[in-house]
Parts: structure tokens; C-alpha cells; sequence
């Protein structure tokens, strides 16, 4: 990497490529390698996720149940509703906590049932559970309270709630202290002993999930809790939490709800907001619906947004949306008159802007705008910046953060300085004493300075690659189309141009502020606008060659659609940082993945046992007679994590693969998202070369590395070496298994990991181990049309291999041609002159009756493995397994 000094120039930084999961990614899913390096850049490392990804289907949402307490919290609701209880939700004064109270209240009222609520005022009682509030809830006999987007923080508010009878239920995403609040119920993915897949749900998130179990419970139905998607989608968006995994699922669907929302509430505000309901989209939420929400929490009071969101009058929502309307406009005014202050506050105190984080305070500011002013120059500064109002020898603080810069992690560090304080790693807000502010600002930077590098603080063009113009195609604007809805952690692509050619530039617009261009490289011309970047007209020369940072599209104008160009950067020449894959200890950088290692090695093994006309039983392999703990977690809906949770814990362990690219995927995979297992992970598959497997082997045995994924050969030669070992995929046959159980020491886990989904991808991959009728026809007509050219004498089966492909036949291998030759042989219908299958192939004339497949002898013993091999892995799927393998019942 280059090395980079802090200065006003814009760094280009262009991704690590990954070209072996590229190529897996691409070749598995269909999509461009292109398109490919983009989902890894996405931290989507495994054909799993990726398939999620890009389906972000509402039935890869994980079940509301698997989420720690949540089955308590909605039996306690259930018997609160039967028993007539009184209830009360308490929620946040922000878009996220208004739309999850929202949410649920919406929900009490569909099972009849009216509840209080209770949101805070930003400016008079601050974030969080109140003491008082609860006290007067318990005095008008309120039995139950449920909290929405807060609470984890609550030690105190949870302990007398406990001591005085009232049973609280926190629902939250903030991160957990050291200790739990002593509450009836606790639900939130991040607390510690909570095994839900997902983390990073923001509190409507939460809610939702609530919603969702409470509804289904009730007898509501299974679907009952899409019908507030729009809000879940709306608050999520708001809370900027990453826009990946459950989240994007949840806005996916959630923005297609908000478009056609028969809340008059939302339809209210996406009117006074001047949006498109057909152009809905994050950025169109993020920008417009939220800041006119969350303006009544910082201006006045949250009430009349979560009026908003409850009413079903029409007159009623459009007063309410002109009133948060002009909140906004109110609140733009002061944010803008306390960043101009900020502003001069810096110029005249220049050294106070070289410190490596900002805190700023002052008792003219607003408390409501200070977190919006504090994002507003982090984009400027490129550093962390804490600002602070004050009032009455007391600052209420919002913190804002950069990459690499947790501010969660860094309030916990200055805790003793602070009255209180919570958030996430990029956001948080805090309470301070005016006479601390100095320590406090002194303390922070004293911590950055161990903990934020310089890169940190550089201003950033991250790039998913450079790629030619030639490469820009309608095509590849539709695939790019497929990370949409995009926001925080999945940001929209974001492509790099080398040395293009200005044909024509000149300032468009008001003010001239945007640039239109004719960009020309190589043999490819495209309009080009640059927005807020008209002033390079100016300095812009026609014929001057540029680099481009850009992202294509496609312009509609006057009925005809054209790809445009969006030109994000320009450089002249850029800086660029071309960033490299770390490829420490045994995990080499692959760069091409060969068909082969798309076929399960069961497959190949017996297609090559047919071939040399040897036994094709193979080995026999029988389980070993080491105790063991059997850990059977068949099914799990984030596989690719729970193998993360497993590997991650750094005892020797051996994953168990069925084919050679899922080695190269899963051992990358490993290594990308657990830091800790950088360096300690290996693979190897049938392919392997015999020196490098021993090697392998070897210091997997000595403890070199820690992890190593392999298919079943190599782990025949693993035996009780593993601590724990995982079958990751479902085995073809009995032996694979017993591989994988003897790799496990005495004492040792294995865990099941395969799913029952891997039944339909393995009888579709059989197909390669026994060919069908239109297989073997269509591999006939081919030897046919060469025969017919004069060709066929000298065709061998890597040709044929190539023709078979294609004809659209792309995973076939040309073993799997020579078992097929051989069983045309068989059937009379050719001749191989020679020595083995490479030799000179001649056809008899075509047959006068049909032929029986089964008189071919391999053709019938193969169909009888693959049989089999299915029988065997149905019985895998469903069978109930025991830890006593002495007994294992599917032999």
C-alpha cells in the first residue's frame, strides 16, 4: 500500500480483488465476474449469502423465536391481553424509536386492545427510561411496560420496576453494558447469550420481530406482520444501521409496502415531502420522509410525529405533516446558523482543528441539531467529532465517528468523565459537567492517538475496481441494479475509468454548478454529467485525457433510454491506493478455479474408478470407535455463520467439503471474517498436489494452522486429529461420512451442518455420475455433426468436452465424456480404435431399433450408485441421529 500523508488531496483507494471467489461467485450464480468482485467487496464471501443477497427474499428472515427471551416476552403480552391488563410502551424520541412505537401500538390495536405510551422529550427529559415515568405508570396500576428502542442501559429504572411489581419487557438494539437490567424480559441480538443470527437489527427492527411472534401467536396468521413493513422499512433507513442481511430484506419489501401505504399518516408525509411514490427508495426516505419526522423531536416534542404515524384521518395527517414540515425548515435554519458558528469557532482556533477528534461545546446550541452539524463536518474533517450544548453547568453531547473509530468503545473508555452515555460504534450521545469538558477533550484524543491511524482521518474515493469503458453495457446496469436498496455498509457501486477523453464539457444547470461531458476511451463514447462539479469546466480542456470515478446508467429523455455516465470524481490523474489482499500463512491467492472443482469429488472419484474398469466401491471406510459429542445442526438458516462461530473458538478443526471450490470458498471465507483465524486456515481437495497436501496435513497436525476445510480423500488422513470437525455439506455416501467422524479425537464435537436444501443440489449433481437419455443423445448428435465434417477421427474428449459445454451442458467434465463414449461403446453405437478413450472414434451406422440404456453395463451400474448415493442422503436428511456411531443405523 502506498504510503499516505494527511492533506487536502482525495485518495482513490481501489478494493482488494478476490479474482477465486469471483470466479466461484460468478460461475454458481450466473452473474458477471464484475458483478461478482462487487458482492465480495460487500463482505458476501459464500454462494449462500450471496444467493440470499440477491434473492433478499422475507423467507430468509430468521424466526422471531430464535432471539433470547422473545418466546417470555410474548407470553407475558398474551396473558397481559387475556387478563386485561394495563399496558404501556415506552419508546425513543427518534425516527427509529417513534416508528417502533408506532408499530407496535398499531399492533395492540389490531388485537383490540388500547395501550398508554410514553416517548421522552428530547429536550427536557433527555434519552432513556425514566424512573419517574415508571413510578407514575405503576400508580395508575399499570401492570405491564414494554420498552422500544431502549432500555438495555436501564440498570437502575429495571431494579425498582422488579422490587415494585411492575414487569417490563426492554426490547432494544443498543449495545449491552457489563450487566443486564434485572427486566421480566430482555430482547435484543446483541446481548451477549443471544443466539440470533442477525445483530445489527435497528429497535423498529426489534419491534417488528415482536410484532411478528405476538401476531402469529395470537392466531393472526403468518403473514399478519408484513402489513407494517413501511414503518419497520422507515425507521430502519432513519437509524442508519448497515443495509445488509435482515435489514435489506426489511427494507427491500418495506419501500414497495411505503409506496402503495394506506397509512394516511405516510401518505401525508410522502406528499409534503414532494417524493414520487414510484421512486421510492433509501436515499428518497433517508433524505426526505426522516429528517421531517425526527424535526419534532429535535424542535419540539416526538408527539406529533407519532400522531402522524397512528392516524387514520386524512385532514388529521396533512395538518400534522404541514406542522413536522415546518419544524424541518425551522430546524435547517439553526443547524445551519450553529455549523456557520462551528465554522468561525475553528478558523480562529486552528489548533483546536488539528486535534485527531473534535469536541466542541457552547451553550448557544441547540441540543436537537448538534448530531446533525456533528455528520456535517465529519464529512468535512474526515475525523470524529463530539459536540456538546450546554445548559446550567451541564452539556448534553452527540458523537459521531469515522471508520475505524468505534465511539461506543471510546465513551466506555472516558466512562469516569461522564455522566452517562450510549450508542453504537459510529454514533452516540452522552451527558457531561461543563468542568470536564477539557479532560474529557484531552482524554479522547490521548485514546485516538492509540487507536485512529492517519488513514482514518483521509478523505476517501473508495472504488470497486478500474475497469475499461468497453465493459459499460445495459447489461451491466441491470446487474447493478441487484444491490439495490442500497445505504450504510452496502453502498452503491462505485467504478474507476483510466485516462478517458474529454471530447466535450461545458456547466449545465443553475449556476452552471453541474458538468455535462462527451467521455471517449478506447472505442467506446458516452455522455457523462458530473452533479456539483461544474466548476472543472473551467480547468476542463477538450481532448485532455482524465480518470473518472462514475457509475452507469441509464438516461431517459424524450422517450429514448441511453447509458449515461455519473461521474462521482474527477482526477487529473487521480492518487490511487490499490489495496491487496492479505494472503498470510497457507491460504495462496488462486486465481482461476477449474470446472473440475465444481463437481462433487464423489462424482469424479467413481467416474474415474469406471473408467480404469476397477472396483467402484471404493475404499471401505468404517467408523472409528472414539467417543464423541454429536452436535446436530442440520438446517440452521445462516450456515456460513454458525461455521464462523465454530472455527472461531482456534481449536484444531476439520470442515468437511463436498466439492473442491467449496474448499477455496469456505477456507477464504474464514479467514476474511474472522480476523482472529488470519494465517491459521488451509485447504485442500482431490485436485491438490500430493506434495502441498502433506504439507498441509503436517502443519494442521503440528498446529501451524488451526483450520482446515478438505473433502473427504484428504481428510482420510486426518484421523483423531480434530478437535471438532463439521460436515458442512451432506455426504453422497457412507464413507464420505465416516471420514469426516474419524477425523475427530477422542472427546471431540462433531457438528452437522449440512441442510436438506443440499438433497436437490446433490441429486441435480448426480446427473454428472449418470447420464441420462438426452444426455447421452445429445453428446450422439454432436459425435453425429463431426462425423459428418470429416472431424470425428481426431476428436478427443476435451474437444467434445468444449462442444458439450456449448450446448449448454456447462458443469460436464471430460471424464464424464469418456464414461459416455464408453457406454455408446457398450451399446454398439461406436467404436473407439486404439489405446483407452483417447483413441480413434468411428461410428457404426445408426441402429435399426431403439437402444436399451440398460444393456450398457456401466450405464447400469452407475444409475445404481447414484440410487444409492440418494437413497443414503435422504435418509441423512431426516434420520435421527445419536451420538453411539457403533450404532449408526444408515449404513
Amino acid at each position: 500500500m502506498n504510503n499516505i500523508t494527511r492533506n487536502n488531496q482525495k485518495i482513490w483507494r481501489v478494493k482488494a480483488s478476490a479474482p477465486a471467489l469471483s470466479q466461484i461467485l460468478s460461475r454458481k450464480l450466473g452473474i458477471s465476474p464484475l458483478m461478482a468482485q462487487l458482492l465480495v467487496n460487500r463482505g458476501i464471501y459464500t454462494v449462500e449469502h450471496a444467493r440470499d443477497y440477491l434473492g433478499c427474499e422475507l423467507e430468509s428472515l430468521h424466526r422471531p423465536g430464535l432471539m433470547r427471551d422473545m418466546p417470555k416476552a410474548v407470553a407475558r403480552i398474551l396473558k397481559a391481553i387475556r387478563f386485561r391488563d394495563k399496558i404501556m410502551v415506552y419508546g425513543d424520541y427518534d425516527v427509529d424509536g417513534v416508528t417502533a412505537t408506532a408499530l407496535l401500538i398499531r399492533v395492540f390495536q389490531r388485537l383490540g386492545v388500547d395501550v398508554k405510551y410514553h416517548i421522552p422529550n428530547r429536550l427536557t427529559e433527555g434519552y432513556g427510561l425514566r424512573l419517574d415515568v415508571l413510578k407514575q405508570a405503576a400508580s395508575e396500576g399499570i401492570n405491564l411496560v414494554i420498552t422500544l428502542d431502549c432500555g438495555i442501559s436501564s440498570i437502575e429504572e429495571a431494579l425498582w420496576a422488579h422490587d415494585n411489581g411492575l414487569d417490563l419487557i426492554i426490547t432494544d438494539h443498543h449495545e449491552p453494558g457489563a450487566e443486564l437490567p434485572r427486566a421480566f424480559a430482555v430482547v435484543n441480538p446483541k446481548r451477549p447469550d443471544c443466539k440470533y443470527p442477525y445483530k445489527d437489527l435497528a429497535g423498529v427492527g426489534v419491534a417488528l420481530k415482536l410484532a411478528q411472534a405476538l401476531l402469529e401467536e395470537a392466531g393472526m396468521g403468518s403473514l399478519a406482520w408484513q402489513e407494517y413493513l413501511d414503518l419497520a422499512c422507515l425507521g430502519t433507513i432513519a437509524d442508519i444501521v448497515p443495509l445488509q442481511g435482515e435489514n435489506r430484506i426489511i427494507v427491500k419489501h418495506g419501500l414497495t409496502r411505503l409506496a402503495r401505504t394506506e397509512n394516511a399518516g405516510l401518505q401525508a408525509l410522502i406528499a409534503v415531502s414532494e417524493l414520487v411514490k414510484e421512486e421510492l427508495g433509501a436515499r428518497q426516505v433517508g433524505f426526505g420522509l426522516a429528517p421531517r419526522l425526527n424535526a419534532a423531536g429535535r424542535m419540539k416534542s416526538p408527539d406529533p410525529a407519532l400522531k402522524l404515524l397512528l392516524s387514520d384521518n386524512t385532514a388529521e395527517a396533512w395538518e400534522l405533516a404541514a406542522e413536522l414540515n415546518r419544524l424541518n425548515q425551522e430546524r435547517q435554519k439553526i443547524e445551519s446558523e450553529v455549523f456557520e458558528e462551528i465554522k468561525k469557532m475553528l478558523d480562529e482556533r486552528p489548533e483546536m482543528a488539528e486535534d485527531r477528534v473534535l469536541v466542541l461545546a457552547s451553550p448557544g446550541w441547540h441540543v436537537g441539531v448538534i448530531g446533525i452539524v456533528a455528520s456535517r463536518l465529519v464529512n468535512i474533517y474526515t475525523r470524529p467529532v463530539l459536540l456538546i450544548a450546554l445548559q446550567d453547568g451541564e452539556g448534553k453531547g452527540s458523537a459521531r465517528s469515522v471508520p475505524g473509530f468505534n465511539m461506543h468503545q471510546a465513551l466506555s473508555h472516558c466512562q469516569a468523565l461522564l455522566l452517562s452515555y450510549g450508542g453504537h460504534a459510529s454514533a452516540a450521545g452522552f451527558s457531561i459537567e461543563k468542568g470536564r469538558i477539557e479532560d474529557f477533550r484531552r482524554e479522547l484524543n490521548l485514546y485516538a492517538g492509540e487507536t485512529l491511524h492517519d488513514e482514518g482521518t483521509t478523505a476517501l474515493v473508495e472504488l470497486d475496481g478500474i475497469i475499461s469503458m468497453e465493459q459499460v453495457s445495459e447489461k451491466l446496469v441491470n446487474e447493478l441494479d441487484l444491490l439495490r436498496p442500497i445505504g450504510h455498509h452496502n453502498p452503491g457501486p462505485l467504478l474507476g475509468c483510466r485516462q478517458a477523453t474529454v471530447l466535450k464539457c461545458r456547466g449545465v444547470g443553475r449556476g452552471a454548478a453541474h458538468l455535462k461531458m462527451l467521455l471517449q476511451s478506447q472505442n467506446s463514447t458516452f455522455d457523462g454529467i458530473g452533479f456539483n462539479l461544474g466548476a472543472y469546466a473551467e480547468v476542463l480542456a477538450t481532448a485532455e485525457e482524465v480518470d473518472l470515478a462514475f457509475v452507469p446508467g441509464i438516461n431517459e429523455y424524450n422517450g429514448r433510454s441511453s447509458i449515461q455516465l455519473e461521474v462521482k470524481e474527477l482526477g487529473m490523474p487521480a492518487v490511487l491506493d490499490t489495496v491487496e489482499a492479505k494472503q498470510t500463512g497457507f491460504l495462496r491467492r488462486v486465481g482461476y478455479v477449474p470446472t473440475e472443482l465444481f463437481i462433487p469429488e464423489f462424482v469424479l472419484l467413481k467416474l474415474r474408478y469406471a473408467l480404469q474398469h476397477s472396483e467402484m466401491h471404493g475404499r471401505v471406510n468404517k467408523i472409528t470407535r472414539a467417543p464423541l459429542k454429536l452436535e446436530d445442526w442440520r438446517g440452521l438458516d445462516d450456515r456460513p455463520g454458525a461455521l464462523a462461530g465454530i472455527a472461531s473458538r482456534g481449536e484444531p478443526t476439520v470442515v468437511l467439503t463436498s466439492c473442491g471450490y467449496r474448499t477455496i470458498e469456505l477456507a477464504h471465507f474464514l479467514q476474511l471474517a474472522v480476523p482472529s483465524l488470519a494465517g491459521r486456515v488451509a485447504f485442500c481437495h482431490t485436485s491438490s498436489q500430493e506434495a502441498e497436501k502433506d504439507r498441509i496435513v503436517q502443519c494442521f497436525r503440528d498446529g501451524t494452522i488451526s483450520t482446515i476445510v478438505t473433502t473427504p480423500v484428504t481428510a482420510g488422513e486426518l484421523a483423531q486429529h480434530a478437535v471438532q470437525t463439521i460436515i458442512y455439506d451432506l455426504p453422497y455416501e457412507h464413507e464420505a461420512f465416516c471420514c469426516g467422524v474419524n477425523t475427530v479425537r477422542p472427546g471431540g464435537s462433531l457438528y452437522l451442518l449440512f441442510s436438506p436444501d443440499d438433497l436437490q443440489e446433490n441429486r441435480e449433481a448426480l446427473g454428472n455420475l449418470a447420464p441420462d437419455r438426452e444426455f447421452l443423445a445429445s453428446l450422439y448428435r454432436i459425435l453425429l455433426r463431426e462425423h459428418n465434417k470429416g472431424n470425428l477421427g481426431n476428436c478427443t474428449a476435451e474437444f467434445i468436452t468444449g462442444r458439450m459445454r456449448a450446448a449448454g451442458h456447462q458443469w460436464v467434465h471430460h471424464d464424464m465424456v469418456r464414461v459416455c463414449l464408453g457406454i455408446l461403446e457398450e451399446l454398439e453405437l461406436l467404436t473407439v480404435k486404439g489405446v483407452g478413450h483417447e483413441g480413434r472414434l468411428e461410428l457404426y451406422p445408426p441402429p435399426r431399433r431403439k437402444r436399451d440404456l440398460m444393456e450398457a453395463k456401466t450405464y447400469q451400474y452407475l444409475h445404481q450408485l447414484k440410487d444409492k448415493a440418494l437413497s443414503w442422503m435422504e435418509k441423512l436428511v431426516d434420520e435421527r441421529l445419536h451420538s453411539d456411531m457403533d450404532d449408526f443405523p444408515l449404513k
